[in-house]
């Protein structure tokens, strides 16, 4: 399966009709009608390039670079190729129905309505002529299924396919760009348009939880807990260590938010692989024996861990204690910004 770039074409008089054909009759048009003939496609699909360069040559055409859009859209488009189609602002996608090409001798005349829903008419010359006796080229057409419609190119084609677009062929091969495409009709059918901030945090935050790993204790990285918390207004509280009575439970940090009233109790774990149920326990009991009358408290556990463990998942649900894993701290992180950072 191949994906193409086609350019509705075929000059001011038959864009009116090439867009009805398309978006309401699903025939995808290129021109040439000067070679519009059923025997022209047959000779072509058995000949390829030459039987398009014989009668070029033939009709006084010579070779124009140009020749190749018809055979590409003759000989190159297959069944089940996808076609990306570019309007103005926006795109739109298609799927091949089959390998019939038709031809102005062939096509249903009746689906040759313009925008102001005037009928073409097919002359003895080959060509359809408007209302106006203007002739409309063109010449040659495909049947496709329409995947989706006027896809907008700014929030859900990356640069690399908004700049394929530009270019001024009718039509190319752009294969090459099967994930960009797949990428946007994905976004647009889930209606996630591509958003800058959300990409560089995606990208970065492995890169950065790698870092904390690298250069980080278990000391420092309570350390950064801390001053996220920090960074989002809390005035924060590390709890001694020195009690020995493990009933007491545990938490690295204690973050207060004073204008909602809110007190955060973290328990950090400098972890790889997988955390267990043992920090869960540790922040709870620290919670049951430590009784904050005018905060609502929250518990969280944030480690770099890249699991937790079923068990720990069923107990921090059953105790309503949030589970972050480094990569969601990472994030927590870069989204939070980095002012401030010195550690």
């Amino acid at each position: 399966m191949k994906y193409w770039l086609h350019r509705i074409t075929g000059g001011d008089n038959a864009l009116g009709y090439a867009h009805p054909l398309l978006f309401n009759h699903h025939y995808l048009s290129i021109g040439w009608s000067d070679f519009s003939s059923d025997a022209f496609v047959r000779q072509v699909q058995k000949e390829g390039e030459t039987a398009i360069d014989s009668a070029m040559q033939a009709d006084g055409w010579g070779l124009p670079k140009n020749r190749w859009n018809l055979w590409r859209f003759i000989v190159g488009m297959k069944k089940g190729d996808i076609v990306l189609v570019p309007t103005s602002l926006e795109f739109s996608l298609f799927e091949i129905e089959d390998d019939v090409i038709l031809s102005n001798e062939s096509i249903d005349s009746s689906v040759f309505i313009d925008w102001n829903e005037k009928q073409a008419v097919l002359q003895g010359d080959g060509y359809y002529y408007n209302e106006n006796a203007l002739p409309i080229d063109l010449g040659f057409y495909r049947k496709v299924k329409p995947i989706l419609y006027n896809i907008p190119r700014m929030g859900f084609a990356d640069q690399n396919l908004i700049s394929r677009m530009k270019i001024r062929q009718t039509n190319a091969d752009i294969s090459d760009l099967k994930d960009s495409i797949e990428n946007a009709r994905k976004a647009y059918e889930e209606n996630k348009p591509i958003n800058l901030k959300e990409k560089i945090v995606e990208e970065t935050a492995p890169k950065l939880l790698a870092l904390i790993k690298k250069l980080t204790s278990a000391d420092r990285f309570e350390n950064l807990v801390e001053w996220y918390l920090k960074s989002l207004g809390a005035r924060t509280e590390i709890p001694s260590k020195n009690a020995p009575d493990k009933g007491e439970g545990d938490a690295d940090v204690i973050g207060y938010f004073e204008n909602i009233k809110t007190a955060i109790m973290v328990q950090v774990k400098k972890h790889e692989g997988v955390t267990d149920e043992w920090a869960i326990q540790q922040i709870k009991a620290y919670k049951t024996n430590h009784i904050y009358d005018d905060y609502h408290t929250q518990m969280w556990v944030i480690s770099t861990c890249e699991h937790y463990s079923p068990k720990a998942m069923n107990e921090a649900a059953e105790a309503d204690v949030r589970l972050i894993t480094g990569i969601e701290f990472a994030s927590m992180i870069l989204n939070a910004g980095l002012e401030g950072l010195n550690i």
